[in-house]
């Protein structure tokens, strides 16, 4: 504990250097590294590594040892492992504190992982701690995992782990929350999962492959278990991937699985058709003729053996889960098998003295149920409230209280989903429940649940719930404020403590909940966990106090300003759900406060801006989670959309969410790897959705703006833009990058002529490349070019029209199709008078209706209109043609916005009185049912 009390007594530890010199000169000199004072060491190089950062004499001292602390680990495991295991320890905080250390020294730690990880005469804690380690590198340093070609290494132990038989056959694992609980086998199968949301999916897969495939045709059950684990925990992290090269072969090894007789194959199977059905919609949706009635057979199986085996069912949460998921994502499709399926829920609901997790599990079924038919499930309302009732208002026993807590929740999903005039007559009921069972229990999974419930009936009530808002409102926000459930960890054993906060923030008003009212400054704590529980609670809080205020709207006024104080102060929690869950709702509540229409509204709007802004940049750069710059990024978007320049005039501003938008461009923010790697230019998925998202904030960032400010900001992002346009980039990123680009456009006005010579040769370029997508925003891009840069693009009409005319020849992409269409509308809304339209308008007009890009409709129909006010000879011999497109467009919904439907309104309605013979003609010939619509 030396180490310990040192730096405790310590804050600056001038001699820290001297300190760790010596401490490598001992390790150095030691003959035995597994002796106990090369344990101390690196004990006390653990304690010390708080003082690395921004001391680069220490990140050297530390860089110096490396080699030898792996060494002396390697020796302590075969000494002593529970010291092995402490001494991990200090790989872990490295890794954590200290990257500049770590980082050189990655293929020799990645090493050494493997080699515990593949001992099974080591203790499962210590092949844990090494597994979970390369989780870790997947997360911070995946681009060195590359470079030194680890991925395949890792893989093969991943899956030789995953394929392990478990030393309990009832263990169905395949992640574990809690580090105590976790296996090998569950590790490998989390750190896959890391590897599949960090790695480019191409550096992945086929090494991934090399392993299910075999699996799947051998005959070993364990084998075939980790293939469909592999295939699962690749769904979220290379969705893209799979949706383009790999879906129908693995729905076909997943169509098999579940149908296997063994229970380790099916429920792994099983569980790769959720995630499935979870991350890779809505192509999935289409199998659901092949697959439903599948589940539906288990699911009958499982009300049989209910009734026949003394109510003792077999295990079935993998089959609700692939059910509950699929059905849900299904939408109208679930509606054939809407029948059938209620049948089954309310079998397993009404049996008597069922299995209480069956029940449970039925309940979360037909919340999903609720959520993809919707009004469609009014004929089954009345038998489920009646069913919902019992749970709801009986008490309950230790043991039934998950049904309680999951009849609050399907409650809450029928009030969002069955119409609020069919809920309206429960909801004051329903709400009067929520308030007393949140009075009588203490349980945070139920006021979880009822704060869920509350804001799903504000969907219902909307301002009338405006009497019981005390009541509901302050105890969420005592939940937000609430340090319960944050349970101190000592000092004995320090393996699975964590500090609470990363002091990610300067700001002195956010939630510090190492210091609590109850600290008695004991010497003896290491660091808090906080249990999921009362995260959940504290999460489902602040999402319910979002939705209450955007629902109950002048109602929620009084409570405003408290509501954004307190979840500000824990927009840097530690768990990534609770930061993800604030920016949400603080973004909420600025666009709240911006709708108060007086000068208080106006300053209230200000001052939330004015610490919301900077703490959003904050996370971007500096939050170590993907998601949650994700959802800050978006944040910016939302509020540039909404209140534009407002979000724009303090100062530093303008600056702060343009550096997010280059830090993220030049991969500089904490959650992004910043390793160049020559040549190779693939992302991850998810940092490819980052880079889109900071690209999506710029195009609102632009229209915030007068165009001559903009000007300089774009000019000063474009390079990054296209970098990502060269031939080594993927179809992904190029599409990105050209559709960044064409957005802008409009925001940069006339001042877009400046970059007509730099943009349009690419554009016409992008025009016909390989991939749909690019070409569809580069077509976009090549029409706003033209309509904001007028007199700059006159000269280049010709060569525009030639390459439209191949194109719309050739193109087979509907969205495609209908973009060149669009840019056609805004070459002649900028000057029909230059483009031959006796040749260019037959062709025009024999592309419509549009089939897929229904907001191009507004530009075509202007473009229409314009000639029909100047008397164009070309409008009249297409007027037939063209009243029928307008019919259709009404009829169907297919006009984007208020101003859309307007133009098309008009033209039918000038047409009517102009030419009303063929006006007349086309009524005749109309469905009758369409008929009506326009007499």
């Amino acid at each position: 504990m030396a180490g310990q009390r040192c730096c405790n007594s310590f804050s600056n530890l001038p001699h820290a250097q001297s300190l760790a010199f010596l401490l490598g000169n001992t390790l150095n000199g030691l003959q035995d590294l597994g002796h106990p004072v090369a344990y101390y060491v690196l004990l006390t190089l653990m304690h010390l590594v708080p003082l690395i950062e921004g001391n680069q004499a220490m990140v050297n001292a530390y860089h110096q040892m490396m080699p030898r602390i792996i060494m002396t680990i390697q020796a302590l495991a075969s000494t002593n492992e529970e010291h092995a295991i402490d001494a991990f320890e200090l790989l872990d905080e490295l890794c954590e504190k200290a990257m500049d250390v770590i980082a050189p020294h990655v293929k020799a730690l990645v090493n050494l992982c493997l080699t515990f990880g593949a001992n099974k005469s080591l203790d499962d804690t210590l092949r844990v701690k090494a597994v979970g380690f390369m989780g870790w590198l997947a997360k911070t340093k995946k681009k060195a995992l590359v470079k030194h070609k680890l991925v395949e290494p890792v893989i093969d132990m991943l899956f030789h782990l995953m394929a392990e038989p478990p030393t309990d056959e009832t263990d169905e694992a395949y992640f574990c929350d809690n580090v105590d609980d976790s296996t090998p086998m569950t590790c490998a199968t989390q750190t896959l999962d890391l590897l599949a949301l960090h790695l480019p999916p191409e550096k992945l897969i086929p090494h991934v492959l090399r392993h299910v495939e075999p699996g799947f045709q051998g005959t070993n059950i364990y084998s075939k278990k980790a293939s469909y684990l592999a295939m699962a925990v690749l769904a979220e992290g290379c969705s893209e991937f799979i949706r383009s090269k790999y879906l129908e072969s693995f729905l076909r090894c997943i169509c098999g699985g579940i149908t296997s007789p063994e229970p380790v194959v099916r429920n792994a199977a099983l569980f790769a058709l959720g995630q499935f059905a979870e991350h890779l919609q809505p192509e999935i949706s289409n199998y659901a003729s092949e697959l439903l009635p599948v589940l539906f057979e288990y699911l009958g199986h499982v009300c049989s053996q209910m009734q026949l085996q003394n109510n003792k069912s077999p295990p079935v949460d993998r089959m609700f889960y692939a059910l509950e998921v699929f059905c849900e994502n299904l939408n109208e499709g679930l509606l054939p098998y809407l029948p059938i399926l209620m049948e089954c829920l309310f079998k397993a609901l009404q049996t008597p003295n069922a299995d209480v997790h069956v029940r449970e599990l039925a309940l979360s079924a037909i919340g999903a149920a609720a959520n993809a038919s919707k009004e469609n499930m009014l004929p089954y309302f009345q038998t489920i409230v009646e069913n919902l009732r019992g749970y709801l208002t009986e008490k309950q026993s230790t043991e039934t209280m998950c049904l309680q807590i999951q009849a609050v929740d399907t409650l809450g999903v029928l009030a969002r989903t069955i119409g609020d005039e069919h809920f309206a007559p429960l909801a004051e009921e329903s709400l009067n429940l929520g308030m007393k069972l949140m009075t009588e229990n203490n349980d945070p999974d139920l006021k979880k649940c009822v704060y869920g419930l509350f804001a799903s009936i504000s969907t219902v009530m909307k301002e009338t719930l405006a009497p019981v808002l005390p009541q509901i409102v302050e105890p969420m926000i005592n939940s937000i404020q609430s340090a319960e459930g944050i349970v101190p960890h000592f000092k004995d054993d320090e393996s699975t403590a964590f500090p609470v906060y990363e002091d990610a923030s300067e700001t002195d008003e956010e939630e510090d909940i190492e210091n609590t009212d109850n600290e008695d400054d004991d010497d003896d704590v290491a660091g808090y966990v906080v249990e999921n529980s009362y995260v959940e609670e504290k999460e489902e809080a602040i999402l319910a106090l979002k939705e209450i205020a955007r629902n109950t709207g002048e109602a929620y006024l009084p409570y405003l300003e408290k509501s954004f104080e307190e979840i500000f102060k824990v927009i840097n929690y530690p768990q990534e759900d609770i930061r993800k869950a604030a920016i949400e709702a603080l973004l909420e509540f600025c666009l709240s406060f911006s709708k108060i229409n007086t000068n208080e509204g106006k300053n209230a709007t200000q001052k939330a801006l004015s610490v919301f802004v900077p703490k959003l940049a904050e996370l971007v750069r500096l939050d170590g989670e993907c998601v949650v710059a994700i959802s800050a990024l978006d944040a910016f978007s939302e509020l540039l959309k909404e209140l534009k320049s407002d979000v724009l005039i303090q100062d530093g501003h303008k600056d702060a969410i343009i550096n997010c938008i280059t830090d993220v461009m030049t991969a500089k923010t904490e959650c992004q790897d910043q390793e160049e790697i020559e040549g190779d230019e693939t992302e991850a998925e998810q940092d490819e959705l980052l880079i889109e998202c900071a690209g999506d904030v710029l195009p609102s960032f632009g229209k915030a703006m007068n165009p001559e400010d903009f000007l300089l900001y774009f000019q000063a992002l474009l390079p990054l833009f296209l970098a990502k346009l060269q031939k080594n980039r993927t179809e992904a990123q190029r599409s990105f990058a050209i559709g960044t680009i064409s957005e802008c456009i409009s925001a940069l006005g006339p001042t877009v002529a400046t970059f007509v010579p730099q943009l349009l040769p690419r554009l016409l370029k992008l025009a016909i490349d390989s991939d749909a997508e690019v070409r569809n925003n580069a077509i976009y891009g090549i029409g706003e070019l033209a309509l904001h840069g007028k007199d700059a693009v006159y000269p280049h009409y010709p060569e525009i029209l030639q390459t439209l005319s191949t194109a719309i020849m050739t193109e087979t992409h509907g969205g495609t199709r209908d973009n060149i269409v669009g840019a056609i509308a805004r070459l002649i809304l900028t000057n029909h008078t230059i483009i031959p339209l006796e040749q260019v308008f037959v062709v025009f007009v024999a592309h419509l209706p549009l089939r897929e890009d229904f907001e191009e409709n507004k530009a075509v129909f202007k473009s229409i209109m314009l000639l029909y006010e100047n008397g164009h000879d070309v409008i009249k011999s297409h007027i037939p043609e063209l009243l029928k497109v307008a019919v259709s467009v009404i009829h169907e919904g297919r006009a984007s916005d208020d101003e859309s439907k307007e133009i098309v309104t008009k033209f039918l309605r000038v047409s009517q009185a102009d030419f009303p013979s063929q006006w007349n003609d086309l009524l005749a010939n109309l469905p009758p049912e369409v008929r009506t619509h326009f007499q």
